[in-house]
Parts: C-alpha cells; structure tokens; sequence
C-alpha cells in the first residue's frame, strides 16, 4: 500500500492488484490493474481506521510481436457514504447455508471455547465483541468456510469467557455444482488433464483433490472419461461433430477448497490441539492475553417434527376392526390426532394405523409387512393407510458394528429393520449393514469396533430426562467413555443388572478428555444421596410428568376433564387387561391385549435366529 493524492486533493493510501487474463464486465482483458483508495477515517465500521473511497480498473491489451501491453480502457468508481447495509450478524443470516438443502445432513455440532483472564475481567466485558470476532477469524483459518458457522454466542462467568459456535455439516459435493451439458470438440480432450472415474460423482470427487487450479472439469458418460482445464479458454464447443459432456466451471477455482473442509465429526479433534491459543490485546503499556483453556462439545440433539414421522402405504382402505391387534381409537379428529394416538402408545407396540375423513382412526401393531395379507385390510375409499417411520425414532452411530452379533443378520432395508426393532421387546438397538440388519444388546464403545459399512442404530430417549442442576451423584455403577450424550441417555434407559436399574445418570461432554457417562441407582433429589460439585459434568433423571411418576414407570393413561383421543384409548386398554384378569371380559378383548403385547408372533413370515443354540444349552 502506497500514499498517494486523490484527485479531489486529499491524501489516500491505495491498494493495487494485477490480474492477467481475466473477464471484465463480459469481455477479455489481457491484463487488468485494479487499484482500490482508501481515507483515513476513525468512524469506518467496515475497514478499521478507513474508509474506501475510489475504484479504477485499467484494462491493457498485449501486443504479442512487441510483448508490450497498452492501455485500452479503464474504469473508475467513486463511493459516496460508504457504510455497512446491516449489522454483521444479519448479513451471516442472509448468506448462511443452514436452509441449503445440499448439505450432507442436517446435523450441526456446538463446541464451547473458555477463554480464561485473570487480571483483565473489566476489559473483557468490553471487548467481547472483538473476542468473537477474533476467535471467528481464528476458525475460518483452519478450513471451515464461514458459511457452516450458524451461530455464535457468549457467556462471561467470572474470569473466564465461553463463546459457543455451532457449526454445520459439509455441502454435499454432488449437487452444490450445477454442471452445463455441452457438445466438446475434440481439440479440448486432447488439451485435457485425465483422470479415472466410473461416475460423475466420483469425477468430481477425484478431482477435488488435485492440486492444480481447476478451472473446468468435464465427465463424458459415453466412455467414463473425467478430466479438468487450467484454463477456460481451452474449453471449445463442437454441436457438429463434438461429444455431449456434463461441463462444470470453477471461476474460482474453488473445488480443491471444497474437499479441505473438515468434517463435522472432526471438527472438535481439530481444535483439541490448540489448548493454550491465545488472543492478545494491548490496553495501555499492558499487554492482555485470553488464552483458550478448554472446549467442550455442548451440541444438543435436535427433535425432528412429526411432521415426517409417517409415510402413506395404502389408499382407499383401512385396517381391520375385527381384526386381534388392531384396536379402534375414539374421538380422533384429524391425521395427525391418530398419527400421535399410534406413536405416543405406551400400552401398544403401533407400527401402523388407518384414519378415515369420517375421523375412523384405527392403529395396530402389525408390521407393514403383513398388510399383504388381505384378511387384515378392509376396502373403503374415504380411507387410508400409514406407517410410523420409527426410523425417526433412533439415533445413528455411523461407521460402528458390535463386536458379537446378537442375532443373525437377515436381508432388510432400513426402514423395515428399524420396525421390526421397534416391535420387540429384546431389541434395545440394531446393526444395519448394507441390507444386512441384526438386533443389539444396549450401546457402549466398548462393545463396538469401527466398520466402514455398518451403522447401529439406538433409541433416542435423551428427551425423556432432564438435568437435575450443577451437583452430580458420587457413587455410580458403570462408567462408559466416549459416549455422546444421546448414547449414555440410551445406556441408562436400558441399563438393568439384576434389580438394579439406572436411576440418573453423570454426564461429562467430551473436552480435553473423552467424554464420560456414569449410570447411578441414585437421584440428587434424594437427601440420602452423596453428592459433589459437576462443573462441566450434569446428572440427568426421566421427566416428571403431571401425574408424578416417571415417564418410564408410567403403565397407564390417566383420565382428564375434556378426554382426548388419547385418553380414551389409554382407558379402552387398560379396562380390556384388567378385566382379563378379574375374567368378565370377553375372550376377543383380552386376546387384543395379550397379542399386542408379542407384536413379532404376527409375523410368520419373519424369525430371528439366535447364533447360540438356546435348545442345545437346555438339554445339556
């Protein structure tokens, strides 16, 4: 940066680049000389300590026999009151990715980042905007665009400064690019860099890691051939004789950067190695220092809306009201009132249910499978017939298989395996592997191994706790390491070792050390209970609902004034299995409760086969 004299007389420092071969406003420039002006100004909200004032651009042509450049033309632009359109957060919330749909997943993850001053309190309470900003900066630096960063928010507790950042997946390679279908010369593939490739896909894939700038990369699908130019002006179209190829330019040449992005489940390892960071800030004669002393993982698992949590599998038909695991539930007004009666069950094991524009809402707990039976299938075009997703309903531990299989793996897709779990009363999770799916005992790190194919899958019950305060229990049962908090919720809820079942459970997030989950027979709420100060640790217990139980402990619907759908089904039930039990109900009631309970044994179709011969190890 040099100073020099505008020509409206005061001093400015401009800023100069050269660019050589470029587009200017659509047309080819040889060579480019870019020159930005910048005033001194103290109340710049953009450029600290200026402001810009003036643009040129002067455009050469070159005279290839001379080797010498002339100027052709040139640009000049004047600003007048240069100043920011919006604040920086609402300029992030207009370019952010977060409603992209091409995006990886929707997963994000929050990482809190403690900064720590003990002499300098007072001067971070004022500085706290530039602390964000410095640490921002100090993010984007190790290839994290600023687009993944969805928010950013602070705490100051003490001494010490927690900002939190929640980051969002990487774009998904395969349709952040818009490609153009173009009929490519010959001369073009001889000028083209190949590589191999057996889909358009992996074209770019392969290509994302190449090390020169890429600036067009072309797929033929007639021969598979994939290859990038360095230069735009190689690319020449042929619509007589040319071959059709997908086209993707890269003005930019940004596509290598797109493969640097670190991804989301490595984000927080990324930055474990850079305890002792500092930012630095001078106040006087003094120099003041934050120096980063831990960060935590602090991402919360979303709820999914009910809004995809069924799926319509049959028109014009319902389900079989005569039918022993089918039960018709009153007073359930729309879809989404019997879609809710269905998923909400705590008395049955609904997979399915039918509702009718006559409010006819009937759920059950046969597989959707057995809908090919048409004994289970009434005709009725006012009607029709819908699926939980109870894949909704579990969580996702990619890349991970158990170590020993509990089952044998039968042929299922996804959805299917992820029903049949749901159905049983022995499945506390199951291990899908490219169409190869197998029931599980309870998740733990331990009891698992990395597998590239396979993910298991467990109940998300994380929120049916809730933290009991900053106190957790000292005496415990079992500790896990490296759990995520949605996994150690799982442990707990399916924890039971003879009487003893886990009453609440400690959990530590994952920060200088793997994260910690600990299961306890005890509640904080207790007096009794030994008790000891968490810092970044918690302790979590099963919500408390209205009617003072436990949500787990829960076994039946109460009645309340105004009694819903709900309800009444709740009622409906528990009067069919109490009455079985005094024996004035009829036989078709009970039988309705004692098989919904054993949803599997609907299924003939379907067994799960044990690897250890039970039979054998009873003879003997």
């Amino acid at each position: 940066m040099t100073l020099k004299e505008h020509r409206s007389g005061y001093p400015v420092h401009a800023w100069e680049s050269i660019r050589f071969n470029v587009n200017i406003n659509g047309k080819k420039a040889d060579k480019a000389v870019i020159t930005q002006y910048f005033a001194e100004s103290r109340d710049s909200e953009l450029f600290r300590g200026f402001t810009l004032v003036s643009t040129t651009i002067a455009i050469y042509k070159l005279d290839s026999s001379k080797k010498t450049y002339t100027l052709t033309d040139g640009i000049t632009r004047d600003y007048i009151n240069f100043e920011k359109a919006g604040s920086e957060d609402e300029l992030h919330d207009i370019f952010t990715i977060k409603d992209c749909k091409s995006l990886i997943s929707d997963k994000t993850v929050t990482l809190a980042y403690k900064f720590e001053c003990d002499s300098c309190v007072e001067f971070m309470k004022k500085r706290v905007y530039d602390l964000k900003r410095s640490l921002v900066d100090f993010i984007l630096s190790k290839k994290i665009s600023p687009l993944r960063i969805d928010n950013v928010q602070y705490n100051i507790n003490g001494a010490q400064l927690e900002i939190e950042v929640t980051f969002l997946d990487t774009p998904n390679l395969q349709y952040i690019f818009n490609s153009k279908t173009m009929s490519i010369s010959a001369d073009t593939f001889r000028k083209m860099e190949k590589i191999e490739a057996t889909s358009e896909f992996e074209c770019l894939d392969q290509l994302s890691r190449v090390q020169n700038d890429i600036d067009v990369a072309i797929y033929r699908p007639s021969d598979f051939s994939c290859g990038y130019l360095t230069n735009f002006e190689d690319l020449k179209e042929d619509t007589k004789s040319g071959e059709p190829c997908s086209v993707y330019h890269f003005p930019l040449n940004n596509l290598r950067r797109i493969d640097q992005e670190i991804p989301l489940d490595s984000i927080h390892d990324a930055f474990r190695q850079y305890f002792g960071f500092s930012i630095s800030y001078h106040s006087g004669n003094s120099r003041l220092a934050y120096k980063i002393i831990d960060v935590i993982d602090k991402t919360k698992n979303k709820i999914t809306s009910a809004d995809g949590f069924q799926s319509r599998i049959r028109v014009d038909a319902k389900l079989n009201g005569i039918d022993q695991v089918t039960v018709t539930v009153p007073d359930a007004k729309t879809l989404a009132d019997c879609y809710r009666n269905c998923h909400n069950s705590e008395q049955l094991k609904c997979n399915i249910f039918s509702f009718c524009s006559n409010g006819d809402c009937r759920v059950s707990s046969l597989l959707t499978v057995n809908l090919y039976n048409e004994s289970h299938v009434e005709q009725d075009k006012s009607c029709s017939i819908h699926a939980v997703n109870v894949i909704n309903d579990y969580a996702e531990v990619p890349q991970r298989k158990f170590k020993t299989q509990v089952t044998t793996s039968v042929e299922k897709n996804i959805y299917s395996c992820a029903e049949y779990c749901h159905a049983s009363p022995d499945c506390f999770s199951f291990q899908w592997c490219d169409y190869q799916c197998s029931f599980g005992g309870v998740y733990t790190d331990a009891v698992t191994e990395y597998d590239g194919e396979c993910s298991i899958y467990l109940p998300k019950v994380s929120e049916k706790y809730q933290k009991t305060g900053n106190k957790i229990v000292s005496d415990v049962l079992y500790t896990e390491m490296n759990l995520n908090f949605e996994q150690c919720a799982s442990l707990c809820h399916g924890w039971s070792d003879g009487d003893t079942g886990c009453k609440s459970f400690n959990y530590c997030p994952k920060s200088k050390t793997e994260s910690s989950c600990s299961l306890t027979q005890f509640s904080v709420k207790s007096s009794n209970t030994k008790t000891i100060e968490g810092g970044d640790c918690s302790n979590y217990e099963l919500k408390v609902e209205s009617n003072g139980k436990k949500r787990k402990e829960s076994s039946s619907t109460e009645v309340m004034k105004g009694t819903s759908g709900s309800g009444a089904f709740g009622i409906i039930v528990l009067f069919l299995f109490v009455g079985g039990l005094l024996g004035f109900t009829g036989p078709l009631g009970y039988a309705k409760v004692k098989q919904m309970r054993n949803a599997l044994e609907v299924n003939e179709s379907f067994n799960w086969t044990r690897q250890v011969n039970e039979q054998a190890e009873n003879i003997n």
